[in-house]
Order: C-alpha cells, then structure tokens, then sequence
C-alpha cells in the first residue's frame, strides 16, 4: 500500500524542491493528498504558480495545493535574505514562469487548515513532509494541538547539528536556511510532542545531483516523458556550467529533499541518532541555529548533558545509503 503524505514546500520551477515534487507525484509507494506552498526560496505567488503548472504538465489536477504563508512568524525579510533566495513577502503579480503560466486554479483552504483537517479526517494515517520552512505546519499545530497526536509522523528538511559530522549551516555559519528562515516555527514544531523524523544537513550533504544521474532520468526509454522532457528543457543546460567539474558534472545543490521521500519509502536506508533538537530564536549569529543534544547527567567523557527541558527526543539521520536513494528516484521517474 503507498503512504500517504501532505507535500509542504518553498516550491520553485524545477529546484529540487520541484524535483523532489515529481519525486512524489511519480512514486508508486507514495500517494500525494495536497500540496502545501509555503514561502522561502521565493514569494509565494511564484511558488502557487509553479506547483500547479507541474500538476498540470504531469497530468495530476487531482492534487489540490493549498496557499500558505507569504512570510515567516516574525523574521522580517533583510537584504542578505535577499541574496541567498529569502524572497518572501514579495507580493509580486507572477506575469510569467519558464513553462508559462498555470490555469489549474488552487484549492480555496488555508494551507494550515487543510494539514490539520486532512489529519483529522484520518488520524495515524498521513506524513507530513515538510521540506521549506515550517510556518504552515505550526500555525496548524497551534490551531489544532490534537493534531500532533493525530499525525501519523512528520517528516522534517531543516537544520544542522553541530555534534554529528557535515554540521555546519549553509545560510549563516551553524544555521540551515529552512530553519533560518522561520525559527519560531521551527521550535514550535519541534516542542509539539509529534513523531518527528528529522533530515538535517549532516545527511543531505551525502547526496549530490550528478551528470550520471540526469542522464538516467531522461533516457529514451522512459515510461514516463513527460517527466524526461522537464528534465532535459529545463536541468540539461545547467550542466553546460563552464564552472562545473567535466570530470563528473555535478549541479550547485543535491537531492536535499528526496531523502525525505526516500525515508518515507524505505526508511532503512538511513542512520539515525535519538536526540532533543532545539532551535534558537535569540537574535543575532545564532538566530536560526538548532542544537541537538543527549539529555542526562554530565560526566566527563559521555555525549550527555544536563540540560533542563521538557522536549523529547526525535530521530535524527546522520548518514544514508545514497546509492539505495538514487535507485529509488530514478525508478520513480522513469518507471523502470
């Protein structure tokens, strides 16, 4: 039987939150009951756009997508933000995309209505995956506290720990950009007692898009072109990049997303760590920052600390079977 999962997402056209999109809409093992935009990367007009203009090239109208927030809790948009895709609050009309502009016109729900009432109407049944910031999923979580009981698992793209290897951020020197981009939110999630499986960037750093990878994807015999055509109009030219590596091309981001989705499908492939996961909301260096840490009495020489807090443990990935990713993805996409 496949999954069933809410996508919740800073969307953009064919970023890898798009391709991990495409990831989930392909995949047998995965059904989609709603698409979640939720600012980061971009505006959220753009993102509407470009989820619904996938659903409709990948011939799945059936997926409703939901308007979620336009900006973060209460992290003000800076112009660093700016030059490292904080677009949000924008508000920009979207005059156009790359494949032109949708006609599928969105669900009329509150993205953070549609989380908690999909849940409800099937308690223990639905993942949440969440992979831009977390302002949609803890608006849901405050409005409708039961739903953290409710929810099946929610799975988390965000943050970095510092105590597990390939811990630094990518947004400030020890902050990941999802969780930059709205801490409060992100701590609110964390501190909701749900089951929650967390992708930092410690293992997403295992992954990469390679040349090899894309040339998989788009193969002639693909059983689904629709999925090559994207693929080739819109990643093949990024490897014409005279800056890439000829060796073995690899594009500027991995398959951060897809591990996600990956773990959904076969969790196995993944090592974990049970740990408490705090993110700081102090304003400054360590805004956005999350701490993951072993709770008990300090001794000298053991990974515990005495640190008073009422959170509990979370599972943590640390390292994953990469290979095992890819075969998942490239099955999924090409059907083969």
């Amino acid at each position: 039987m496949s999954t069933k999962i809410i996508f919740d997402t800073d969307i953009g056209w064919m970023n890898d939150d798009c391709m991990a999109a495409i990831f989930a809409l392909k995949s047998p093992d995965i059904e989609v009951l709603g698409i979640t935009p939720v600012m980061g990367n971009f505006d959220l007009n753009y993102e509407m756009a470009c989820a619904l203009r996938l659903l409709e090239l990948l011939g799945r109208e059936d997926v409703p997508v939901c308007r979620g927030f336009d900006r973060p809790l209460l992290h003000e948009r800076s112009p660093y933000a700016d030059k490292v895709w904080g677009k949000w609050a924008m508000l920009e009309d979207v005059k156009d995309i790359p494949p032109g502009l949708p006609r599928l016109q969105p669900d009329p729900r509150h993205a953070a209505v549609f989380l908690a009432e999909t849940v409800q109407a099937q308690p223990g049944e639905i993942i949440i995956v969440a992979v831009g910031p977390l302002t949609n999923v803890a608006v849901a979580l405050r409005m409708y506290p039961e739903m953290a009981r409710q929810v099946k698992e929610i799975v988390i793209m965000g943050g970095a720990i510092g105590r597990l290897p390939r811990g630094q951020g990518n947004i400030t020197p020890a902050a990941e950009f999802n969780f930059w981009v709205d801490p409060e939110a992100a701590r609110i999630v964390l501190h909701s007692g749900a089951n929650i499986t967390l992708m930092p960037l410690n293992v997403c750093r295992r992954s990469y898009f390679a040349r090899s990878l894309y040339d998989r994807i788009v193969d002639p015999g693909s059983d689904h072109p629709e999925v090559a055509d994207l693929f080739r109009q819109y990643i093949g030219p990024r490897f014409d990049d005279p800056e890439l590596d000829r060796r073995e091309p690899v594009l500027f981001y991995g398959v951060f997303d897809h591990a996600c989705l990956a773990y959904v499908i076969r969790p196995e492939i993944f090592d974990f760590v049970s740990m408490c996961v705090e993110v700081s909301i102090q304003r400054g260096i360590d805004y956005g920052t999350s701490h993951g840490y072993i709770k008990g009495g300090y001794v000298s020489g053991e990974d515990a600390l005495p640190i008073d807090s009422n959170i509990e443990p979370i599972k943590v990935a640390y390292d994953m079977d990469f290979d095992a990713l890819v075969e998942l993805y490239v099955s999924a996409l090409t059907g083969r």
